[in-house]
């Protein structure tokens, strides 16, 4: 937006004003629909020269759907509320090359930007001596039930890089930081257990408590395995507010938060904001 300022080219304007986030998940489809409040809430404040009305955002999904780790509804809903904010989905759409300019798809089709966010999942970091063998897609590393490594008995591996085959999840699991906590706390107390010698050992099982997605302002998808749930709208966007407000750590930390949640969704407004004008320099040095 600062670039967008001082560019007088149409298509330069264009790319600069034009955001592409590839991936449909929860953090691409929470990231699309952030940034579509904020071209209408905050963005128009921070830079009353710009048109946002000729602002683009694009979300770009491999798969036929948005969310497509959680329920169809949550899919569809999830659709139709980035469509609501006026954002572009472009599922079956897998992104090719990014050149810092343009966005070249596998179909050959093109999108000029010069923002690309990456929400399309990550890539783990393998340390050196790890044999290739037990390494799979997405460089994740294979573990037992334990979280043992693969080929070795006191090396252990857990959260987004660990790949664990069970019963309920044939593919691995989700790489989610519930995950990475249930496997850390899990390991912690097996620990503990071998260095007192005592057995049995507890085999890793994760207890999917449900997953949410918010899209916007009082638009957002919860889905509850147990009892199977489905919650959307302006409840579902409450309790993912107050399920994260409640895992901050702190009395005085939850209350800064939520009460800057409550200036915010007055005013539509963020708290903070720095502006610097492109004044001209007088002709004469001041005196």
């Amino acid at each position: 937006m600062e670039d967008a300022l001082f560019s007088r080219d149409e298509k330069a304007l264009d790319s600069l004003m034009t955001v592409v986030v590839v991936g449909g998940g929860p953090t691409g489809v929470e990231m699309s629909g952030a940034i579509a409040d904020m071209r209408r809430f905050v963005l128009p404040k921070d830079y009353p020269e710009l048109d946002f009305s000729k602002m683009k955002i694009y979300l770009l999904e491999g798969s036929p759907r948005t969310l497509a780790a959680m329920s169809p509804k949550s899919s569809q809903d999830s659709l139709e509320y980035l469509q609501k904010l006026k954002v572009i989905v472009m599922t079956q759409t897998i992104v090719k090359n990014y050149d810092g300019k343009t966005v070249t798809m596998q179909d050959g089709n093109t999108i000029s930007s010069s923002l690309v966010i990456w929400a399309a999942g990550i890539k783990g970091n393998i340390p050196g001596g790890i044999d290739k063998n037990v390494i799979v897609k997405g460089n994740r590393i294979k573990v037992d039930r334990f979280n043992r490594v693969a080929g070795f008995e006191n090396i252990y591996a857990i959260g987004d890089v660990a790949y664990m085959e069970t019963e309920k999840y044939p593919h691995g699991h989700p790489q989610l930081a519930a995950v990475a906590i249930a496997q850390g706390k899990v390991l912690a107390a097996n620990l503990c257990k071998m260095q007192k010698k005592v057995s049995p050992l507890k085999a890793f099982e994760y207890d999917d408590k449900g997953t949410m997605a918010t899209v916007g302002r009082n638009l957002a998808v919860v889905d509850i395995p147990k009892p199977r749930l489905h919650v959307k709208g302006f409840l579902a966007w409450l309790i993912w507010m107050g399920l994260h407000l409640f895992l901050l750590l702190g009395v005085k930390n939850r209350m800064a938060v939520f009460f800057n949640w409550i200036y915010n969704y007055i005013t539509y407004d963020q708290n903070l904001r720095l502006i610097f004008r492109n004044l001209k320099r007088p002709e004469k040095p001041l005196e």
